[in-house]
Formats: C-alpha cells, structure tokens, sequence
C-alpha cells in the first residue's frame, strides 16, 4: 500500500519556526512513521498530524498555560475592583489610578506576574469583606477626625477640689 501523499506542511514549518536548534526534521519525521522515511512528502496525513500535535503540545502548551494564567489572574483582579465600585469597563485611567495606590498593589495591572495578581486579589477580598473602600475611607476620615479632635480639645477645670485645698 503506497503512503498517502500530505502536500502542506505549512504547519508544521510554523510550529518549529525558531526552534530548529531543538527538532531534528528528519528525526521526527522518522520517529512518526517508524523508521519508514524521514521525508514530509512521504508521510500520511494522519502521521503528519500527529506529529505536529506532539510538537505543539510539547513546544507550545508552557506559553499557553502561562498566557491563560496571566488573563485569568488578570480577570480577578478586575472582577474584585469591579465589587468595589470602580467601573472596569473602558476605564483604565480610574482603574490603574486605584491600582497604582501603594496600599493597594502600588503597580499598574500589565506590570504585576501572576504572584503579584494573586496575592492582590486576597488583598481586594480582605478589603470587601470589611466594608469596601467606603469603610476605609470613613476608618480614615474617622481617626482623622479623632486627632484633630484631641488637638484642638481645651483642658476644662477640675469639677472637684483637690484634697488639699478643702
């Protein structure tokens, strides 16, 4: 039975692009039709795309798994400043300004790793299961308060005398 005849390798020349230092053509070739020919041309298509699942799963699923990693963070991190009452939508300038607060991650959302989203992520629930931001403001506004309170309290008179005088 003669090999079935494959004529687009377009594939599998875009999967090893930059990569040739690491996969031997004729090796693979040869590995996915048992010893039978290190030629593409002389491979069947079920080989050839066998190979080239190998060589993608291989070769690409690190970058795809760090890349979905990253976005999915990143979704987090949106969905918790979205909770807190920053619109997310079409409003980077509000939202890179909450995230640039050094209480908050002191970074712009594209700068932070995966580590970084995550452990901002904790921080965003920490903050809404206390109240949100309005709490922390009004904690804010309210120690603020007090101090100016104890600044500007005037000492009264005693209401009782001292034991020495009576």
């Amino acid at each position: 039975m003669a090999a079935k005849k494959f004529t687009r390798y377009g594939r599998f020349w875009g999967l090893i692009k930059g990569k040739e230092k690491y996969i031997d053509k004729d090796e693979m070739v040869l590995q996915f039709t048992d010893g039978r020919t290190t030629h593409l041309h002389e491979m069947k298509e079920s080989e050839f795309h066998e190979m080239c699942d190998v060589i993608q799963e291989r070769f690409h699923q690190d970058k795809t798994t760090y890349q979905e990693q990253i976005r999915k963070a990143r979704s987090s991190v949106l969905l918790r400043v979205g909770r807190l009452g920053i619109n997310t939508v079409d409003n980077w300038d509000e939202v890179n300004a909450f995230l640039l607060s050094p209480k908050i991650a002191g970074k712009l959302l594209y700068e932070m790793n995966v580590e970084e989203m995550k452990a901002l992520v904790k921080k965003l629930e920490a903050i809404l299961r206390n109240g949100g931001l309005k709490s922390i403001k009004e904690t804010e506004e309210a120690k603020s308060r007090e101090q100016l309170n104890n600044m500007l309290t005037i000492p009264t008179k005693p209401t009782t005398k001292p034991k020495y005088l009576s």
